[in-house]
């Protein structure tokens, strides 16, 4: 639809990521590390967490109200895109789940909030195009010696295409039936393994 968005070869005005978002920055992890976490309280979230278009839900961490008070300036709000700077995961890209809010991120993950201009699910799916990634991970490369990383000053002069805010809303439309879709799909699958493992087990038992 918007073709490549590092090639631009159909000439969509570019804009630099600093130029197109209100708030772009990464957060902290509490004082005490992986022992400080809680059973329960808000969440607070890490690189393991995200995936391309895809978020994680295993060993979610969670902090307390004091704990998300330090970190209130790195409150993650609907629409934000998260992107992983740092390490073996950088460039993963997601949407946190709304359910998941109030949250917090830590050190190494960015939160990339989007003006008006610049339509939340448009930027994510930019952002985990494959040619895309190529760019990032490459940025990651050069500037860090042993390690991969994006730091804030890379993030912000990244470039962003930006068609049309009708067209980047129509995306979205069709982004969010798509992914209706594969839900449906994916519920119908698990009953019918459901159903097939009931009939396996009353044939063989």
């Amino acid at each position: 639809m918007f073709g490549d968005p590092i090639e631009n070869e159909k000439g969509w005005e570019v804009k630099k990521m600093g130029e197109v978002c209100s708030k772009i920055g990464s957060g902290a992890t509490p004082r005490g590390g992986n022992e400080s976490y809680k059973k329960t309280g808000i969440t607070l979230i890490r690189s393991l967490n995200i995936y391309n278009n895809s978020f994680s839900y295993k060993d979610l961490a969670f902090i307390d109200e004091n704990q998300a008070k330090q970190l209130e300036n790195v409150e993650i709000k609907p629409n934000d895109v998260l992107l992983n700077i740092t390490g073996a995961s950088v460039a993963r890209c997601c949407i946190v789940p709304n359910h998941l809010l109030p949250a917090r991120v830590n050190q190494h993950v960015c939160i990339v909030r989007p003006t008006k201009v610049l339509e939340h699910v448009y930027l994510s799916r930019m952002l985990t195009n494959d040619s895309y990634q190529n760019y990032l991970i490459r940025h990651a490369k050069s500037k860090a010696a042993t390690r991969e990383a994006l730091p804030k000053s890379i993030v912000e002069n990244l470039i962003v295409p930006l068609p049309p805010l009708s067209l980047q809303q129509d995306f979205a439309k069709r982004i969010e039936l798509i992914e209706q879709q594969k839900a449906q799909i994916s519920s119908t699958i698990k009953d019918l393994e459901t159903l097939l493992a009931s009939r396996m087990q009353y044939w063989f038992d």
